[in-house]
C-alpha cells in the first residue's frame, strides 16, 4: 500500500481515538481537611483560586467538611503547608484512578441495555429517550430551549394533561461532572409517567394541575467532553479569547448579581463567570425559556452534587429573603419526602450562601430574583460530605443512581404537593 495512503487511513481510524484519549487520575488523593480556625478557612479560600487545588465541597467556617483532590505533585506540596498551618487532613481516597475505573466497570454491566433510566446515558440517549416518549405517551411533548456552542439542542421534556395549569421547571447537568443529576432527571420523567399511567393518586393530583418542564442536560458540550476526554470537566466547552482555557462555569454567568463573590475572572478556573453576565449560549436559551412563559411559573428546581442539601435563595449573599421562612419549610417537607422513598438521612435545608458559600451568578438566584419564581431551589443529591459513599464524590458507582432518583422523585413530588394550591 502507499505509504500516504496507509498514513492518511491510520489517521482516518486512530486520529479521533487520540484526541478522545481520556485525562488519568493515578495517583490523585481525594484529601479531606478540617479548617479549625478563621486563618484555616481563609488559606483554602486563596488556594482554592489555584486550579491545581480542586476543591469538591466549599468551606464556609471552621468545623466544616471539605474535601479537595490534589495531583501526585500538588499534594506534595499542600501537605506541607496542612502540616505547617496545623491543618488536620486525612486521605479519603489514595487512588482516584480506581474510583473512576469502578465507575466505567459498573457503567460497562448497562451499555447494551435499551433502558437508559438509572444509567449514567449519553447525550445522544437521552435525546432518544425524551424523543421516543414523546411518540409514544400522551402525557409527553418535548420543545428545543435553544443550542450549544458546539450545535447540540437543549432539550426539554414536557409532562402534563389536559387539566395542567401552571408550570413547574426541573433541570439537570450544568455542571458537566455531576453526572448523577441527568440520570436523575430522566429517573424522575420515567416514574411520574409511569405513576401516572399505573393510577397512581399524587401523581395523578400533580399532573392534573402541573405541566412539568424538565431539562435533563443543560450543559451538553461540557457532559460529552466529561464523557469522552476529561472526567471532572465541570463548564461549558466555548473557547475564550484570549486564553488557552476553555469553558465557563455556567451556574456563575447567570445574570443576577453577576460576578459579587463566589465566582471567578480568570478563564481557567472552574468557576470563572464569563466575560459577562449572560454571555453564554446555554445560559440565554435557559433565560429565554424561562421568559416566554413568564408569570406561569410556580418553581424551580436545579439538580447538582454532591452533599444532600436543599438550598433556598440567596446564593449570592447571606441576606435571607423576606420569605425565607416559607420557603425553608416547603424544603422541609422536600426533605421529608426524601426520607419516605429513600435514605432521606443527613439532608439540610436553608440559604446556600449561609450553609456552604457564597456564589453569585447562579440559575436559581435568578429565577428567584428576575424570573419571579417564588419557590426557587438548587438541590445538591448524594453522596453526603461525610458516611457512606462521601470518598466517591462526583465518582459514585452507576449502580447508586436509582437511589437517588428515587429519593429525589420522592422529595420532588411531597414539596410539590405542599406548593399546590
Amino acid at each position: 500500500m502507499n505509504f500516504k495512503i496507509a498514513l492518511c487511513l491510520a489517521v482516518f481510524l486512530f486520529g479521533s481515538a487520540t484526541l478522545a484519549e481520556k485525562t488519568r487520575y493515578d495517583n490523585y488523593k481525594l484529601v479531606h481537611l478540617t479548617p479549625k480556625t478563621p486563618l484555616h478557612v481563609q488559606l483554602v479560600s486563596e488556594w482554592e483560586e489555584k486550579t491545581e487545588f480542586d476543591v469538591w465541597t466549599r468551606v464556609k467556617t471552621t468545623e466544616e467538611s471539605v474535601h479537595v483532590l490534589l495531583s501526585p505533585e500538588a499534594y506534595v506540596k499542600y501537605s506541607v503547608l496542612f502540616t505547617i498551618f496545623k491543618i488536620p487532613f486525612e486521605i479519603l481516597e489514595n487512588n482516584m484512578q480506581k474510583n473512576f475505573d469502578e465507575q466505567e466497570r459498573s457503567m460497562a454491566l448497562s451499555r447494551n441495555s435499551r433502558n437508559i433510566v438509572g444509567r449514567y446515558a449519553r447525550y445522544t440517549e437521552i435525546q432518544s429517550f425524551i424523543d421516543n416518549l414523546a411518540a409514544t405517551s400522551p402525557l409527553v411533548t418535548s420543545d428545543i430551549a435553544g443550542k450549544t456552542y458546539e450545535g447540540r439542542n437543549i432539550k426539554v421534556a414536557i409532562i402534563k394533561t389536559a387539566t395542567s395549569q401552571r408550570k413547574i421547571m426541573l433541570d439537570c447537568g450544568i455542571h458537566a461532572r455531576e453526572w448523577i443529576t441527568p440520570a436523575t432527571c430522566v429517573y424522575f420523567i420515567d416514574k411520574l409517567v409511569n405513576d401516572y399511567n399505573s393510577g397512581n393518586a399524587l401523581a395523578r393530583e400533580l399532573l392534573g394541575y402541573y405541566e412539568i418542564h424538565v431539562i435533563p442536560v443543560l450543559n451538553p458540550d461540557g457532559y460529552e467532553y466529561s464523557h469522552t476526554n476529561t472526567r471532572l470537566w465541570r463548564k461549558n466547552r466555548r473557547p475564550n479569547p484570549g486564553s488557552s482555557c476553555i469553558g465557563t462555569d455556567l451556574n456563575r454567568n447567570f445574570g443576577f448579581k453577576w460576578l459579587t463573590g463566589g465566582s471567578s475572572t480568570d478563564p481557567c478556573s472552574d468557576g470563572y463567570a464569563g466575560p459577562s453576565a449572560d454571555s453564554e449560549l446555554e445560559t440565554k436559551a435557559f433565560e429565554n425559556y424561562i421568559n416566554k412563559y413568564s408569570g406561569q411559573w410556580d418553581s424551580y428546581l436545579t439538580l447538582h452534587s454532591y452533599g444532600k442539601w436543599w438550598f433556598t435563595p440567596y446564593g449570592y449573599t447571606t441576606t435571607l429573603p423576606a420569605d425565607f421562612t416559607e420557603l425553608n419549610a416547603k424544603a422541609q417537607i422536600g426533605i421529608s419526602g426524601i426520607k419516605a422513598y429513600g435514605d432521606g438521612n443527613g439532608w439540610t435545608s436553608g440559604s446556600s450562601a449561609r450553609i456552604l458559600y457564597i456564589g453569585s451568578g447562579g440559575s436559581e438566584d435568578w429565577t428567584y430574583g428576575v424570573a419571579g419564581i417564588k419557590y426557587s431551589y438548587s438541590l445538591e443529591l448524594r453522596p453526603g460530605q461525610s458516611g457512606i459513599d462521601a470518598s466517591y464524590g462526583f465518582t459514585l458507582p452507576e449502580d447508586r443512581a436509582p437511589k437517588a432518583g428515587l429519593e429525589t422523585y420522592g422529595g420532588i413530588v411531597t414539596f410539590l404537593k405542599a406548593i399546590k394550591p
